[in-house]
C-alpha cells in the first residue's frame, strides 16, 4: 500500500485509457505523455496500459506501507527516497516505512510514478484513468491510500527514446481542413509558438498564431492530437481530456510522440511544428 502525505500541484491517476465512448462526449483520457509513462511501467514488469501517478509540475510525498518495486520516468524532478536522490528510468526497490519525496520540476512538466503490478482503482468505462464528471476522484488527496495489483513481471523489452519528450519540434500532419489555410499561413506555420498560460489536460494554446479568418465547418469528430484553428487566427491543441467534436477547422494533427512532448511543455517554453506528410 502506498499513502499519499501531500498531493503536490496536481496529481492523477492515468492509464492507458478509455476507448469508445466518444458517441457519447466522453474523451479518452489517459497518460498525456504515453511514451514516458510506457517506460515507468516497463521497468517495473507491468503491461503498457497499467494505472500510474502522473505528477504535473510539483509536489507530492508518499509512504509505503509494504515492500514494493518502483519507477519513474518523464520530466526531470528534484526526487528524494529517504532524503537520499533518485533518477529516473531504473527500477527501484522500496521497503514497508520508506519516504518519497517530489520536489519541483527541474525539465519538463510531467512525470510518471508506476508501481509493480500497478494501482488498485476502480475501472469505470474500461479504464481508471481520473476524468471530472465521470470518476469520484478528480485528483489524488492527502491522505489516499492505494494497494497494489499482484506483480505482473513481464519480461523488460527496454525503453523507447527517454530524451524525444524534450524536443521543441513537433511533428504534425495536415488535418482534413489543412487547404483551407493560405501559403501565407502555412509559412507562419514554421515559426517559433509559444505555449501560453491556459494549458491543461484538455488543451494547449499558443500565445502567436495565423491570420484571423471566417471559417466555419459543420460540427465534426475531434481527437486527442488535433489542431484546430479559431476565428482569432489563434490555434487550440486538444490533449487526452479534450472535447470530442468541434466546430473549428482542424487543421494539424499530432501522433503519440507529439503530444507526450508537448505535454512537457509549460507556459513560456516554445515550439515548432514540423509537417510531414502520410505515407
Amino acid at each position: 500500500m502506498i499513502e499519499v502525505l501531500d498531493s503536490g500541484f496536481h496529481i492523477t491517476i492515468q492509464d492507458s485509457g478509455r476507448y469508445g465512448f466518444s458517441k457519447y462526449g466522453v474523451p479518452s483520457s489517459g497518460y498525456m505523455d504515453s511514451i514516458s509513462a510506457c517506460n515507468a511501467n516497463k521497468l517495473v514488469g507491468n503491461s503498457n496500459d497499467e494505472a500510474v501517478f502522473e505528477i504535473t509540475m510539483m509536489g507530492g510525498r508518499f509512504a509505503f506501507h509494504s515492500d514494493t518495486s518502483i519507477a519513474i520516468s518523464g520530466a526531470i524532478f528534484e526526487i528524494t527516497l529517504n532524503n537520499k536522490s533518485i533518477v529516473n528510468n531504473n527500477k527501484i526497490d522500496v521497503k514497508k516505512g520508506d519516504i518519497l519525496n517530489f520536489g519541483k520540476a527541474l525539465k519538463g512538466f510531467r512525470v510518471y510514478l508506476a508501481i509493480s503490478g500497478g494501482f488498485s482503482v476502480n475501472s469505470i468505462l474500461n479504464s481508471s484513468s481520473f476524468y471530472e464528471n465521470l470518476t469520484p476522484n478528480i485528483t489524488v488527496k492527502k491522505g489516499d491510500k492505494f494497494n497494489f495489483l499482484k506483480k505482473n513481471n513481464l519480461d523488460f523489452a527496454g525503453l523507447m527514446d527517454t530524451e524525444s519528450i524534450f524536443n521543441s519540434t513537433i511533428e504534425v500532419t495536415p488535418g482534413p481542413e489543412f487547404n483551407l489555410i493560405n501559403n501565407k499561413d502555412i509559412q507562419l506555420l514554421n515559426e517559433e509558438y509559444f505555449i501560453v498560460s491556459s494549458n491543461n489536460r484538455m488543451g494547449y494554446f499558443f500565445e502567436n498564431g495565423l491570420s484571423p479568418n471566417n471559417f466555419s465547418i459543420i460540427t465534426s469528430p475531434v481527437i486527442p492530437g488535433t489542431i484546430q484553428l479559431t476565428p482569432s487566427g489563434k490555434m487550440i491543441a486538444l490533449m487526452k481530456d479534450g472535447q470530442v467534436s468541434g466546430g473549428y477547422p482542424r487543421i494539424l494533427q499530432m501522433n503519440d510522440l507529439s503530444i507526450s512532448i508537448l505535454s512537457q511543455k509549460k507556459q513560456g517554453d516554445r515550439i515548432k511544428f514540423k509537417i510531414v506528410e502520410l505515407t
